[in-house]
């Protein structure tokens, strides 16, 4: 899908807002005529606020300095440009701490031993107003008292008013998802071809730019981008301490990357920075990440299963090795060109630092199955020569082939001393990397996480200097020196499909009185309703019908009464008798013609074509509705 050009910014007006706020409840977090709001909320809103008008006065600024020709006047305005464009980075730098903390969703419980996770903030929209151009859309196009359908605009209006603040929970998300799904209703009704001076205007979620459009696509991105942030924010409050947290946690990261890859292969010419096909592709290998370092955590929270010997070890090994190369590549795509001066730094720091902290547990781990087994004597030959292939086939493709096989106790003891060695040098790599960053320094469990297992390492060297009998002279100059080793885990962190778009019935449809969507769209230009009273002739009434849902005259005989009364071929059966048969079956139009005696009463309208596609089923990225065909075979066809 495409976005639609994009116009320049848009104010918020204080009388929408009023106007709306007046609007019922929808599930959003709402307290009389205010919005409640936690204060991360209304900080975060205060600043995209003051951001959008930063916009605009830079925008008058470049616009006077363009026009003016007085020295005088474009040194003023060549002023007025530097002083607005230095409060907007202000600014900006502002919001992207905020809406980057790691600190935010987190888990209040077991502070001490969960290291937090990185999740995002909600994209911020302006109050839209809907219920006036789209009431003016109905009488105009469809021809019917737009009046008629006040109830469904106002539901449709105080649903988007509470997509704005949605609860941080599954309510929360399921009103994401049901609007998600009404828009897919909303596009076709409204939106195909058509223009109503509706302007959506969102916020980017990191440095609060607005983005302005007229399109519904947009408008759908955004709220599907913000189904992806909650299940970040799910993930990350998670109580990580115990199984099925750890094990909810996974599921809620997967279904962030999820929506994020849905979104990098469904839309494109994105308008707005965070849904640009590299920020969706950061995104989404950042959920990853975190997902297979609790998908670790799982497996750490079984102490029993970390007495496992030489085996284990090799699988802990290449299973935080697995980890450390997500990471490496989250922090990669972090350090793009795109993303330069975009992501706040504490991200960028905090994926590198686990990237060194996963890649010292790893070292570890092989040093330990190294100096494990070399501590053996109870194997046989056979066993020995294949743990010794198991230790060596742990090593990335790129360097098993240049070392040498392990071939006696030294050669095992000499590496396990530096994978040891490199284990202590990227845990302080990692911890530097830390006290480095003014927000995270300030995370005393991050620190304390960190610091600890580098005491794990330390502390099997000391027992390695008190045997006094193994050389523990540097093996590496730095870290990168030691082999890698190949990451494997046992389980495999993928990005989850969410069922925003699963079955939507027509009775979803708010619009649904308009008739059945196949044909009631906006891409067909349509008549006004028109009703005809038909004598039976000698020969019947003269009209044939097809089709379901809506029922179709498929053929009108010259000369008959049917075409007396100016019964067209492709004119729609809308009532029958004073019956509407909008939605009603062939058999049942037929009953009910069959029953007029020897007058009938149909009410018709026609349409012109605009284009063929808005009658073929739905794409594989919208919602699949239920829908009876209206172009029923010759079979179908009924004279009368």
């Amino acid at each position: 899908m495409s976005f639609s050009p994009g116009t320049s910014m848009a104010a918020g007006g204080g009388e929408m807002e009023e106007k709306m706020t007046s609007i019922r409840g929808y599930g959003g977090d709402l307290s009389g005529a205010a919005t409640m709001r936690t204060k991360v909320q209304s900080k975060r809103q205060s600043l995209n606020g003051q951001i959008s008008k930063e916009m605009r006065m830079l925008e008058g600024a470049e616009n006077l300095l363009r026009a003016s020709t007085n020295r005088k006047a474009r040194e003023t305005a060549a002023l007025e440009l530097t002083f607005h464009e230095s409060n907007l980075e202000r600014l900006q730098s502002q919001l992207s701490q905020l809406n980057c903390a790691v600190t935010i969703y987190q888990h209040e419980g077991n502070k001490e031993t969960r290291v937090p996770m990185i999740c995002l903030g909600l994209k911020e929209t302006d109050p839209v107003e809907v219920i006036v151009p789209l009431e003016r859309f109905v009488t105009k196009h469809y021809h019917v008292d737009g009046s008629a359908y006040e109830e469904a605009l106002t539901e449709l209006a105080s649903m988007r008013m509470a997509v704005r603040t949605p609860k941080r929970n599954e309510e929360g998300l399921e009103l994401l998802i049901d609007y998600v799904k009404q828009l897919y209703f909303v596009e076709r009704r409204f939106f195909r071809n058509q223009k109503h001076g509706i302007v959506f205007q969102w916020y980017d979620s990191i440095q609060g730019l607005p983005t302005a459009q007229q399109s519904i696509t947009f408008e759908k991105a955004s709220v599907i981008f913000n189904i992806g942030v909650l299940h970040s924010q799910f993930a990350a409050k998670q109580d990580r301490s115990t199984s099925e947290g750890v094990e909810k946690a996974v599921e809620e990261f997967e279904k962030a990357a999820g929506m994020f890859e849905y979104l990098n292969e469904k839309f494109y010419n994105a308008p707005s920075p965070d849904m640009a096909p590299d920020s969706l592709h950061m995104l989404s290998a950042l959920m990853l990440a975190q997902a297979q370092e609790c998908l670790f955590e799982r497996r750490s929270l079984d102490t029993e299963v970390l007495e496992g010997g030489v085996e284990l070890a090799i699988e802990l090994a290449q299973e935080t090795a697995r980890v450390a190369d997500l990471y490496e590549k989250t922090h990669l795509s972090m350090g793009a060109s795109p993303f330069k001066g975009y992501i706040t730094r504490s991200w960028v720091t905090l994926a590198k630092a686990k990237d060194f902290h996963f890649r010292a547990l790893s070292r570890y781990y092989t040093a330990a199955a190294h100096l494990d087994f070399a501590d053996e004597t109870d194997m046989t030959g056979e066993e020995i020569a294949s743990m010794r292939d198991q230790l060596h086939q742990m090593l990335a493709n790129n360097v098993r082939a240049e070392m040498r096989p392990i071939m006696s106790v030294d050669d095992q003891t000499d590496r396990g001393v530096g994978h040891l060695q490199s284990s202590i040098l990227l845990h302080r790599d990692a911890l530097r990397l830390l006290r480095s960053d003014g927000e995270l320094k300030k995370l005393d469990t991050l620190i304390q996480v960190f610091y600890q297992d580098q005491q794990m390492a330390l502390n099997k060297q000391g027992e390695l200097q008190e045997q006094a009998t193994v050389d523990l002279s540097p093996r590496f100059n730095t870290a990168a020196e030691a082999p890698r080793i190949d990451g494997i885990a046992p389980r495999e962190s993928g990005p989850l499909s969410v069922d925003v778009f699963g079955n939507a019935p027509d009775s979803h449809d708010l619009f649904y009185k308009l008739g059945p969507l196949s044909l009631f769209s906006s891409a067909n230009d349509w008549t006004g309703s028109r009703t005809a009273e038909i004598q039976r002739g000698d020969a019947g009434f003269g009209f044939a019908i097809r089709g379901n849902a809506p029922v179709l005259i498929c053929s009108v005989d010259v000369g008959s009464p049917a075409d007396v009364a100016s019964i067209k071929k492709d004119d729609v059966v809308m009532a029958v008798n004073g019956q509407a048969t909008l939605w009603s079956t062939h058999a049942e139009v037929v009953d009910l013609v069959k029953k007029s005696g020897l007058s009938v009463s149909l009410t018709v309208t026609s349409f012109t074509r605009v284009r063929r596609s808005n009658v073929l089923p739905p794409t594989d990225d919208s919602p699949q509705i239920k829908r009876t065909s209206n172009g029923g075979s010759i079979e179908d066809a009924m004279q009368y």
